[in-house]
């Protein structure tokens, strides 16, 4: 039994047969994370009525997939790196949502450090920092997701699966909804590109490929944010 089997001893979950969420062979499953994200926030949000002191506003909610491949010259193998991007959680009543964590179905699953994927791979990580304002604004505002920018050192191929564009993390009780994400291939250059979902899309040496997550949803209304308790205060604390 798993560690935490225990705790579905009293649950009894019905599904319709067929549905997404009962999928039967031979229908696509590759990717359940997307629909269990999606399918958390909304169960919390049937609940806020019930318990709306122990609710969230909805995360970014999907693991925003990035797969590279190709050949690297520098060791004369084929590589594959498939990796989750870390995103922004929603707030809740006495706190703000965290930033750049990881989707909560992916459990404990980690991002790789930069120093480690760029000598495993044949990439360069320009940038890597959080995404401002990408959480929603409320009396506790949601987290943030991040950027992360790569430039491809060989001729290789990438695929996305980035969800929750449509329907990004919403707010309650008057929080805003956040900043669904963004993908954009070569930004600034002649061939700029933005998709959310490609299959082995051809990259050359030196495009480049930045990658914006989601936020978490803003819990409460806006107005009523605190900005003596939120303001930056200068290095000694005052």
């Amino acid at each position: 039994m798993l560690g935490n089997g225990g705790s579905f001893r009293t649950m009894t979950t019905q599904v319709r047969e067929g549905s997404v969420l009962g999928a039967k062979a031979p229908a696509a499953c590759q990717w359940y994370f997307s629909h269990l994200g999606l399918l958390i926030d909304m169960v919390g949000r049937a609940l806020t009525p019930a318990v709306p002191e122990r609710v969230a506003a909805a995360s970014h909610g999907d693991s925003m997939i990035v797969l590279l491949a190709g050949f690297d010259p520098r060791v004369a193998r084929e590589y594959v790196s498939l990796e989750a991007t870390l995103g922004g959680w929603g707030a809740w009543r006495g706190s703000d949502g965290e930033s750049a964590l990881i989707n909560n179905v992916n459990g404990s699953l980690k991002d790789v450090p930069i120093e480690v994927f760029e000598t495993r791979y044949p990439f360069r990580v320009t940038s890597y920092g959080m995404r401002p304002d990408s959480g929603g604004a409320g009396r506790w505002r949601g987290g943030n997701g991040v950027v992360r920018e790569y430039e491809a050192l060989a001729d290789c191929t990438v695929s996305l699966w980035f969800e929750r564009s449509r329907q990004p993390a919403w707010g309650l009780f008057g929080g805003a909804d956040a900043v669904g994400p963004d993908v954009v291939i070569n930004p600034d250059r002649p061939d700029e590109r933005r998709l959310l979902k490609a299959n082995g899309l051809k990259l050359a040496q030196g495009d480049v490929v930045r990658c914006a997550t989601g936020g978490g949803g803003g819990f409460g209304d806006p107005a009523e944010r605190d900005p003596r308790r939120y303001a930056p205060t200068s290095p000694t604390g005052t």
